[in-house]
């Protein structure tokens, strides 16, 4: 198994085009699917230079490259906010006249699936867009407060309808469940990926996924397998496996998978911020020191906080909320918050500022 890594300096279309070449060369990719779903991260209805969404360069340049008949979908959080809507900000929409890419919605028809996550029979619904269709997941290299990193696994929990997302967010109020289910859905729909090309010529650190901060990196990573694509990422950026939970849990049931590094030179981000949570995820892989964790946990948190002078009230926020937490008055109830950051994700006008605790200062 190989993953490649490629310089790609900007999102220039030659830049782009080359660089896309080189990585299938070195890997030696050269059949494609007759037909193909390309699902970019779409987490947000923002602009490509914040570096939230997968640069519509690097999809425009994939689809000259490979043959075949290109779909491009995603299923964005629980919003209802018209798909279209998306599309136009993360300046996807010329991608249909121009690249032969044929947008489409992904929500409209569901396959139940259910699995098995701590002894807890959970069932969710996967679009029949990605089931129908090999899939080549496009992420976006970005940090996230509830796994540490969101890149090529957790980017295919996208393929879950918009509002379900937030429902399972709910069922998994805590870090640990919700990555072990991030890695039991993976292993029920990997069968499905084709291929995973990683943006990360402009990455986001910090407290991802949506309002962290924009770093240039300057490289494309690619691979069949997600796992071993996410792992080099996690080098890539100075993390262990244990500093990232759902490659500790996956690597813990199932093993990393072995894999050779091909393609340029790897260049370690140096001072790399993490996520708020890196902390508790480093300090969940150490049981010996479960009491001190436990009590470490229960006063370590990360709230959000709506800032009415920013707020533009669109109520995504509202809307999203998987317990009800918000509102229609933007008001939080703390009570019932679960910490989960789905408001934190969608919000456009970076209305939401991140609360933490004191041991979360102390720590973070």
């Amino acid at each position: 198994m190989k993953v490649a890594i490629i310089k790609c300096e900007n999102y220039e279309p030659n830049t782009v085009e080359t660089a896309i070449k080189k990585l299938f060369d070195v890997l030696n990719i050269k059949d494609f699917p007759t037909e193909i779903i390309l699902k970019p991260n779409m987490l947000s209805a923002r602009n490509p230079s914040e570096a939230v969404t997968t640069h519509p360069s690097i999809i425009s340049e994939l689809a000259k490259i490979i043959p075949g008949k290109k779909f491009l979908g995603d299923c964005p959080p629980g919003t209802k906010k018209p798909i279209e809507e998306y599309w136009k900000k993360c300046e996807y929409l010329p991608l249909d006249k121009n690249n032969n890419i044929n947008l489409i919605q992904t929500e409209e028809e569901s396959k139940i699936f259910t699995i098995n996550v701590q002894n807890k029979e959970v069932a969710f619904p996967v679009s029949n867009s990605f089931l129908n269709h090999p899939v080549i997941n496009i992420p976006k290299f970005k940090t996230h407060n509830l796994t540490g990193i969101t890149i090529a696994m957790k980017n295919t929990y996208g393929f879950i309808p918009g509002y379900s997302k937030s429902i399972l967010h709910s069922r998994f109020p805590d870090t640990e469940k919700f990555n072990t289910f991030i890695v039991e859905y993976y292993k029920t729909i990997e069968k499905n990926i084709f291929f995973n090309l990683v943006d990360a010529v402009e990455i986001m650190e910090g407290d991802g996924p949506a309002n962290g901060e924009k770093r240039h990196y300057g490289y494309i990573i690619g691979g069949t397998n997600a796992v071993a694509v996410d792992t080099l990422c996690a080098k890539i950026a100075g993390l262990k496996i244990k500093e990232v939970p759902f490659l500790r849990i996956y690597n813990k049931k199932y093993g990393i998978p072995d894999f050779k590094i091909v393609g340029d030179n790897i260049e370690i981000i140096k001072n790399f911020k993490k996520s708020s949570s890196s902390f508790l995820f480093k300090m969940a892989a150490y049981k010996w020191i479960s009491p001190v964790f436990t009590l470490l946990g229960k006063n370590f948190k990360i709230t959000p906080v709506i800032l009415p002078n920013k707020c533009q009230k669109c109520f995504q926020c509202y809307r999203i909320c998987p317990q009800k937490t918000i509102s229609k008055d933007l008001k939080i109830d703390r009570k019932k918050c679960i910490n989960c950051l789905c408001c934190y994700e969608v919000c456009t006008s970076k209305a939401i500022e991140l609360k933490k605790s004191w041991v979360a200062e102390l720590f973070t």
